[in-house]
């Protein structure tokens, strides 16, 4: 049964996808380096093995002895003949990125043909005279893929475990190119440098304190929730009693407004304060929502007009008796009628 997933790869192809992806890790931090610490050179140190145009390798110039199984950690330097080298302006890009660049235009870059060579890539230490158009100075240098295979292969003959392939530079205390990487790339060499290991060791530690740092987070807000379930109880009784204390306010509300309404003091109170000079009552009759009151006034004062200014009472009414009853000796009789709206 087979899944499409990383559970059908075998422990070689694991190992293979896992390398590739600490590679491309490496390329990725190695492309936020400042580039005058990218041009650093890489000391040349430990086991050097110096191969002539022969493919004789020798160290300190004595010639290696054959030491299969031995696994010795060494640098083996190409000599210049072997390797073409050009000076270029290239596209300002990180140095991962311009590898593969140079790789995929090698054949026009250099007189190589298609697929035929493996390519490395430095920064100048010159002043980037290009660097207004957008471009880098930089230099390429190329071998042969069937040379440096051979080299390479000679070189495990020999138990020797490369760390490097590459070219010296001009003073000879630093290597300039190093085509390693391109045969581990292309699957011809497998990494064995002890840097590797480090770096797998720092992206274990990186690896460790990004899930030590998750599990912190995951307990602090573990912790958070925990604190919430407690407070629970609490707000939910504050809500309830919050609750409770709108739904008296609100009750508490509509009975005044009904007892400012209804309360007959209050209508009683609001027509003597309403009531024009040259006004009196006689009758007077209130049944909560209506008001009848019937009286004597003097002439020309407005009962009508002045209830209706209140704004307490509303269809201010004359009553048909008003109109038609004539001036008595005490004054005009009145009687009006009106709706208590309350104030």
């Amino acid at each position: 049964m087979k899944t499409g997933t990383i559970l059908d790869l075998d422990m070689a192809s694991l190992g293979r996808l896992l390398q590739g992806s600490l590679r491309w890790w490496l390329d990725e931090l190695s492309g936020i380096i400042p580039r005058g610490l990218q041009r650093a050179k890489r000391p040349i140190a430990g086991l050097v093995v110096d191969v002539d145009t022969g493919g004789t390798m020798t160290s300190a110039g004595a010639e290696i002895s054959e030491q299969q199984g031995a696994q010795r950690p060494a640098m083996i330097l190409l000599p210049a003949a072997s390797v073409l080298i050009r000076d270029v302006d290239l596209p300002n890009l990180r140095l991962p990125d311009l590898r593969k660049l140079v790789a995929l235009d090698l054949d026009r870059l250099m007189p190589f043909a298609a697929d035929s060579a493996y390519a490395d890539v430095a920064f100048s230490n010159q002043v980037d005279g290009a660097a207004s158009t957008g471009k880098i100075a930089a230099r390429i240098a190329g071998v042969s893929k069937i040379a440096l295979r051979e080299t390479y292969q000679s070189a495990l003959g020999y138990g020797l475990v490369p760390r490097a392939i590459g070219l010296a530079n001009a003073n000879g205390d630093g290597l300039e190119f190093d085509f390693l990487p391109a045969l581990v790339a292309d699957g011809t060499a497998v990494a064995r440098n002890g840097a590797h290991r480090w770096w797998a060791l720092v992206a274990l530690l990186f690896a460790a304190n990004a899930g030590f740092m998750v599990w912190k987070d995951v307990d602090q807000v573990a912790q958070i929730q925990g604190y919430v379930d407690a407070q629970k109880p609490l707000v939910a009784a504050s809500r309830k009693l919050s609750l409770r204390l709108t739904n008296e306010d609100k009750l508490r509300g509509e009975l005044i407004a009904a007892r400012q309404k209804d309360n007959p003091l209050s209508a009683l109170a609001m027509v003597t304060r309403t009531m024009p000079q040259g006004a009196w009552v006689q009758r007077y009759s209130w049944t909560g929502d209506a008001l009848q009151i019937s009286g004597y006034k003097q002439d020309k004062v407005d009962i009508l007009g002045a209830f209706r200014k209140t704004g307490a009472f509303s269809s201010v009414r004359a009553s048909a008796s008003d109109i038609a009853a004539a001036t008595a000796d005490t004054g005009q009789p009145f009687e009006i009628t009106a709706d208590w709206k309350g104030k």
